[in-house]
């Protein structure tokens, strides 16, 4: 086996290891430096259609990065909750099941981002120390 089939195989495994990838960015950088060595490998071999294809997938690839660089982040919020609550026990119970483990007395903080729920966390009781004139005073 000579260094150009291993290129080409090279540019064939990037492909497939890209097709496995579950974050996005990950999955179009590594498709995009795939498509490329296996374009330039259908180039080097003159095999044409390879080059063509592998060349058309560098281009798409290039675009979707171009756009998914573009595109404003979600924005990230935090809002706090009553366990009890009914959008609590309806609408975040289905998306973070976790919460059906808590007290309904008890507090959680959840995270957003846009309008997708991402987290929690369980606040703790803070102790109420009401405010005197002498404490205020001292």
């Amino acid at each position: 086996m000579n260094w150009l089939e291993i290129y080409g195989y090279l540019g064939s495994v990037l492909i497939a290891v890209s097709l496995m990838m579950a974050d996005i960015y990950k999955l179009r950088w590594i498709n995009l430096v795939g498509a490329g060595a296996f374009a330039s490998y259908g180039l080097l071999i003159g095999a044409w259609p390879v080059a063509a294809l592998n060349g058309f997938i560098v281009l798409i690839d290039i675009v979707h990065l171009w756009q998914l660089y573009r595109k404003p982040k979600a924005a990230r919020s935090e809002v706090e909750f009553q366990v009890a609550d009914a959008y609590v026990q309806t609408v975040l119970a289905a998306t973070l099941p976790q919460i059906d483990g808590l007290a309904a007395n008890e507090r959680i903080r959840v995270t957003f981002e846009g309008t997708q729920p991402v987290g929690f966390e369980v606040l703790e009781e803070q102790p109420h120390y009401p405010a005197t004139a002498e404490k205020l005073a001292a």
